[in-house]
């Protein structure tokens, strides 16, 4: 189920479009100002529906912080100019509604955004602040790349890929060397493990040892 946050002062028109999308099997978190917003655990939001006139301030300052947690935005709101519709978008918004608007007709507009993010996503892994570029085949924590061997990054694209299950050792030495026909031995991989762990730092965590059986990476410490 899709968690979506939503801001609106309007109590008539918030709490009849969340019962809307709740309806239509989405998770909905209401806030009627900025600072009942600031208030909620938006990290694992998959977006956010942002009302631009509020009672105690303007919608807008809010993009740079839920962007940074990189959720997309659709914004709903009266202002229907063209420089309304284009600095919203500028600022950050992956869609501008105006109201009034059909319930179905925004349905299909989050779907859209979401079907995007999705496209997005699936070039890019990540666990809390650890993400691995795919296509780049580069690794970034907050946004810092990482220098990883090839083999660092190979183990740390396995376990990405399979995150919830155990990787034997005898699969991954398989994987990572013998298709190279390198002559390895299982302290090989253990010296590998150990330096990605401390280049990853602090969220190295997230890859358990499962004693005597292999690797798992999780998504909770």
């Amino acid at each position: 189920m899709k968690k979506l946050v939503y801001l609106e002062d309007n109590c008539v028109i918030r709490e009849s479009l969340s019962e809307y999308l709740r309806a239509n099997n989405y998770e909905v978190l209401e806030a009627e100002s900025i600072n009942k917003f600031k208030s909620l655990f938006i990290d694992d939001a998959d977006l956010v529906l942002l009302d631009v006139n509020l009672p105690d301030g303007d919608a807008y300052s809010l993009v740079e912080y839920i962007k940074s947690k990189e959720i997309p935005i659709i914004f709903l709101t009266v202002r229907d100019s063209d420089r309304d519709i284009i600095e919203g978008l500028e600022l950050g918004g992956d869609d501008y509604v105006t109201k009034p608007f059909k319930p179905e007709v925004l349905k299909a507009r989050i779907e859209s955004v979401l079907r995007r993010f999705k496209d997005i996503d699936q070039k890019f892994l990540r666990v809390d602040k650890l993400v691995l570029d795919i296509e780049g085949t580069k690794v970034y924590i907050e946004n810092c790349e990482i220098n990883l061997s090839q083999k660092e990054y190979l183990l740390l694209e396995l376990l990405f890929k399979n995150i919830g299950k155990t990787l034997t050792r005898e699969k991954l030495i398989e994987i990572l060397w013998d298709y190279d026909q390198d002559f390895v031995n299982d302290n090989t991989l253990s010296v590998t493990m150990r330096r990605l762990r401390e280049k990853i730092m602090p969220y190295d965590g997230h890859i358990k040892t499962i004693r005597g059986i292999g690797y798992r990476m999780d998504y909770e410490k």
